[in-house]
């Protein structure tokens, strides 16, 4: 089964998105998680989706966090999808 991966919206210049990176890059590959960064920076419609949300974490097409990694539900949320 490929790992599951986490879309993460982000901006150049969010402190926020570099909070999250810094939990995603040491839980990401504990939890055998792809993570994969979107940058909104100058696409207007994800700039109007996700700008005040950023960051934002999708798993299998439902929002896991907004503005800060919740651990424990990505850790559930990823346990989960492994285990059916």
């Amino acid at each position: 089964m490929p790992a599951p991966e986490l879309t993460v919206y982000t901006a150049t210049g969010c402190c926020l998105c570099d909070d999250a990176r810094s939990v995603l890059d040491r839980l990401a590959p504990e939890l055998g998680i792809a993570v994969r960064w979107v940058y909104i920076d100058g696409d207007p419609e994800l700039e109007a989706r996700w700008r005040e949300r950023i960051p934002a974490g999708v798993l299998d097409g439902r929002r896991v966090f907004k503005y800060r990694v919740d651990e424990e539900l990505l850790r559930r949320r990823a346990a989960r999808r492994t285990t059916g």
